[in-house]
């Protein structure tokens, strides 16, 4: 199926005139004052620029398609953009779990004054002090993590899991609005179609009251057809005003979705699908089990639970790090005040002993969480092959309805048509041509629906099987 929207306004087009007639005259006038002076004719260009300037929206004249109503949905959306940001904080949270592969450096200083100070005395000598009273302390420090047996390693793995998840999570975000659009899309299609049926039954029944009216004056009809012929009028009014009603709410609802503004008016040009389309059930469930977002975020929560188990199951695991230390310092014996260089180098180990089971719980949550996600697709593909099945018995149904209601159209213009003349001769009554005409309606109204219901039954097929519709 292929559906186009055609925006385009007389006011759009003026606006594009009148864009265009003083974007010349600005033109003009930077060019005589280029005469005068590069500064001034740079300046007036610029004014002249901004004054052109015009929202694409304005001054667009081509048809919008079905795609390009999906790509505006996705561009503008601000679920799209939050999805999108989530994906770049899981980017950076990559970053986060690899800085332990790389040394820690860092730079510290620290001041001292203290007092008593600690000094004893020396026979013949005097008194010798053991520290200055002003301590200073300046040094740069680094550790680097030599090997965790694993960790680093896990939890940057499980990052990029998250990154993998956070990808499919836009793309099911995306899925979700761009059939949301089609879906809106295809009922402002039918109800503007079901609006021009009903114009046209009710130019159809003043027709027929002007007809009514005259045969009241030569004396071969009563008030009652007028009547009646009224009634039927405000009915299909009344019928009117709530699918005007509907699409005036659908468009609302194409409007939100798109960031389409609210001035000009919303077209479209499209038709809905009018042949039967094969459908293969085998290869429809290997699709949506290998492309349904919902299955794929399943399968990236499954390598999620699998990578926390294993990141779990190392919590009792030594470290070895590498230590170093360089700086300046004062409080040396030969001189107390004077700074000197100094380092020290070293490494260290750490084995947990204990920590309150900390880690065996965290495994067994772990475990418990892998074994749940593992259930809930299992879950998800009992339910995607029960909506691949019912859009297939759907899809069927609605075309065998569209055929049917394809025929009754043709038998009710049919016998309208007898009617009409049989209506002229005398020979049936108002009520049985009134009846006839509203049948008419009902089953062009009827037709409407089926091929509206068709499509949108290979749209849900579409969307059972996870096909990327942008």
């Amino acid at each position: 199926m292929r559906c186009k929207i055609k925006l385009e306004s007389l006011g759009a087009r003026r606006a594009g005139r009148a864009a265009i007639a003083r974007g010349l005259a600005c033109l003009a006038l930077a060019g005589l004052l280029l005469v005068a002076g590069a500064a001034a004719a740079s300046a007036v260009a610029g004014a002249g620029g901004a004054g052109v300037a015009e929202p694409p929206s304005a001054v667009r004249v081509d048809s919008l398609t079905l795609d390009e109503a999906v790509s505006l949905a996705l561009a503008n959306h601000p679920v799209v953009i939050q999805a999108e940001q989530g994906l770049a904080a899981a980017e950076a949270r990559i970053g986060t779990s690899r800085s332990p592969l790389y040394p820690d450096i860092s730079l510290s200083g620290a001041y001292t004054r203290i007092g008593p100070v600690p000094e004893f005395d020396i026979p013949k000598v005097g008194s010798e002090k053991l520290a200055p009273e002003n301590n200073y302390d300046l040094h740069l420090g680094l550790r680097q993590t030599l090997y965790d047996f694993g960790k680093t390693r896990t939890s940057v793995e499980l990052a990029r899991a998250g990154r993998e998840t956070a990808a499919d999570y836009v793309n099911q975000v995306k899925s979700n609005l761009a059939y949301r659009t089609i879906s809106i899309f295809n009922s402002i299609l039918i109800l503007r179609q079901s609006v021009a049926v009903l114009d046209e039954q009710i130019d159809a029944l003043n027709q027929h009251l002007e007809v009514s009216q005259k045969k009241v004056q030569a004396g071969t009809a009563t008030d009652f057809d007028v009547l009646t012929t009224q009634v039927r009028i405000a009915l299909a009014r009344n019928d009117r005003i709530d699918a005007a009603n509907g699409l005036e709410a659908q468009e609302i609802a194409f409007r939100q979705l798109t960031g389409w503004p609210a001035g000009p008016p919303v077209r479209l040009k499209g038709e809905f699908a009018r042949s039967p389309v094969f459908l293969d059930s085998t290869a429809a469930l290997a699709a949506a089990f290998e492309q349904r977002p919902e299955i794929v975020m399943a399968r990236d929560a499954e390598n999620s639970g699998a990578l926390q188990a294993h990141f779990a199951s190392l919590g009792d695991k030594p470290s070895l790090a590498l230590i170093l230390a360089s700086g300046f310092r004062n409080g040396y014996p030969s001189n107390l005040d004077q700074l000197k260089a100094n380092y020290a180098a070293g490494f260290q180990f750490q084995f947990p002993v204990y920590n309150g089971h900390r880690t065996r719980s965290q495994k067994f949550e772990a475990e418990a969480n892998l074994r749940s996600a593992k259930a809930r697709t299992e879950d998800l593909k009992r339910q995607i092959a029960a909506e691949v099945e019912q859009a297939m018995a759907k899809a069927q149904a609605s075309w065998e309805k569209t055929a049917n209601a394809e025929v009754l159209v043709k038998q009710a213009e049919e016998a309208v048509s007898m009617g009409k003349i049989k209506y002229e001769a005398g020979v049936v009554t108002n009520l049985d041509l009134l009846d006839a005409e509203t049948t008419l309606t009902q089953a062009k109204l009827g037709y409407l629906r089926a091929l509206y219901a068709y499509s949108a039954s290979l749209v849900d097929f579409d969307r059972a099987i996870g096909k990327k519709v942008w």
